[in-house]
């Protein structure tokens, strides 16, 4: 599943969770630690299960909060869906925690001109803390470097979901610090 983030900085948060829970090579996790991640922070997120298939946005970067017009902090994350799509985030933000793996939503997004649409993807992480994986970590990232899509968007609509990959079920070592 981690091979399948299309945008590169998807695949940057996905390999840095990977070497600190152990899973790349000592080489790969060296190349990791010298990245910047700073281009990051506007797009990150973090979400709290309270509930079974319940995640809620505890912090929200300020380009999510742009991209949908409000601040998202307290809202469920499949709030910014609409019908079934709503059931499927849950669903792989539960996989996600009870594996516990990386997980990945691909998102097509509509703006309010005709024919405006983008493609995002969205990357769920789950983090270690007292002993649980109920928060997760999350990346915003939208694939086209040039988005011509009016703001706030009209609705987020679910592509494809990639499940964590259960053959490899491991203890998260990245952990929350407060």
């Amino acid at each position: 599943m981690h091979n399948a983030a299309l945008h590169p900085e998807s695949r940057i948060l996905l390999g840095s969770w990977r070497a600190l829970n152990g899973l790349e090579g000592e080489k790969l996790t060296e190349a990791i630690r010298g990245r910047d991640a700073s281009t990051l922070v506007d797009r990150l997120f973090m979400a709290q299960r309270v509930g079974e298939g319940v995640f809620t946005f505890r912090t929200v970067g300020k380009e999510l909060k742009v991209w949908t017009g409000r601040d998202l902090r307290e809202h469920e994350i499949s709030s910014i869906f609409h019908g079934p799509d709503k059931i499927l985030v849950r669903a792989l933000l539960e996989s996600a925690v009870a594996t516990p793996g990386p997980a990945l939503a691909r998102i097509a997004a509509f703006g309010a001109g005709t024919g405006q649409r983008t493609d995002i993807e969205m990357v769920f992480l789950p983090l270690l803390d007292k002993g649980h994986t109920d928060r997760i970590l999350g990346l915003f990232q939208p694939l086209s470097a040039n988005i011509m899509v009016s703001r706030p968007i009209l609705r987020f609509s679910l592509t494809a979901l990639l499940p964590p990959d259960p053959s490899t079920p491991i203890k998260p070592a990245l952990r929350v610090i407060s």
